[in-house]
């Protein structure tokens, strides 16, 4: 198992509890709709979730297909929370402890916010309507499902490099790709900054690089987009030709790992790193390795995790209101599932 995958494994909960948003104004009854052991699940949790998924789901679509969207990713909103609930109370029994934790991702997200303190980021959570002791708590219990996950399901899933290897043997048509290049980058952004600043801000990355720093540092330290400066500033696989032409000159010449000098662009300016080359065709095993070890090790995980999930169930008491169905329970293979009360 490697970092990366627990990263990717815990990513989409993390960064949902980074961006949640405003719980709608309107009221909602506090009623009970679920009890997991001593914990509850109310009617406002399980509204403030869908509030989630809509908000997320509104960059990209709207009208009737947005809320078909939602309805669709709302089916397993409940079994969603009964985990979470779970695996937190599991966290508890195994003794883990991500307090430390919660004080660096909350740093990590001052940071790319470029606030100042812990209290100008509060600040600025409330003004967009969050409530501060929500957004830690969220942000706490994704890191304890993060850690339970890890220890409980991810030590049991195992990838062979010989499996690998067969695995691609079969499957080579999937690995191949077009003409391109992987890139990381470091944004320094003229919107964030004081005109003044930003090219010495660039500088300053640049340096720290060249001085040996690790880029990854360096991109956390400053680069401007949130969406990567934690994940090492990188960006992924641009195919060739897709690049603006400026970007595609400024690398031309670059090898493997190395970083490009400062380039202005209209946002401001970018550093950029080749991290990889890949040519038109099915690449070899070597150079996909780890791309292949991933696609085995989260092909295996997500049933593993399932699996995992109802074996914390048939050891908890699990009460539901009258209407609402929990997807993640087990049922006779041959059972329809039921669809849940919205």
């Amino acid at each position: 198992m490697t970092g990366r995958s627990m990263g990717r494994l815990a990513c989409a909960a993390l960064l949902l509890a980074c961006a949640a948003p405003a719980f709608a104004a309107r009221k909602v009854v506090e009623r009970i709709i679920a009890r997991v052991n001593n914990e509850i699940i109310t009617q406002r949790q399980f509204e403030r979730e869908r509030e989630k998924i809509r908000q997320q789901m509104a960059q990209q679509y709207s009208g009737d297909e947005l809320d078909a969207k939602v309805r669709e990713l709302s089916r397993d909103m409940l079994r969603d929370l009964i985990d979470r609930a779970l695996m937190v109370q599991k966290a508890k029994d195994l003794d883990i402890n991500v307090d430390t934790d919660v004080v660096k991702r909350l740093d990590e997200i001052r940071r790319n916010l470029n606030a100042a303190s812990l209290e100008d980021l509060q600040k600025e959570a409330e003004k967009n309507g969050m409530n501060w002791e929500d957004f830690k708590e969220d942000i706490r219990r994704n890191l304890l499902m993060r850690e339970v996950i890890g220890r409980e399901v991810g030590r049991t899933v195992v990838v062979s490099r010989e499996d690998a290897r067969a695995y691609f043997a079969e499957h080579k048509q999937q690995f191949a790709s077009p003409a391109g290049v992987v890139l990381a980058q470091i944004l320094i952004s003229n919107e964030k900054h004081k005109p003044d600043e930003v090219e010495k801000r660039g500088k300053d990355a640049l340096a720290e690089l060249k001085a040996g720093q690790r880029w990854a540092e360096v991109a956390r330290k400053y680069s401007d987009d949130p969406s990567t400066a934690n994940e090492g500033g990188q960006i992924g696989f641009m195919k060739e030709g897709t690049l603006a032409p400026a970007l595609s000159e400024a690398i031309s010449k670059l090898e493997v790992n190395e970083f490009s000098d400062l380039i202005p662009i209209k946002s401001g300016y970018l550093i950029l790193k080749v991290m990889d080359r890949r040519h038109e065709g099915i690449p070899s095993f070597d150079e996909v390795e780890q791309t292949v070890m991933e696609t085995m090790y989260n092909q295996q995980m997500q049933p593993a995790l399932r699996k995992y999930m109802v074996s914390l169930r048939k050891d908890s008491y699990i009460y539901l209101a009258p209407g609402y169905v929990d997807s993640g329970a087990e049922r006779p293979s041959d059972e329809v599932p039921a669809k849940k009360g919205q």
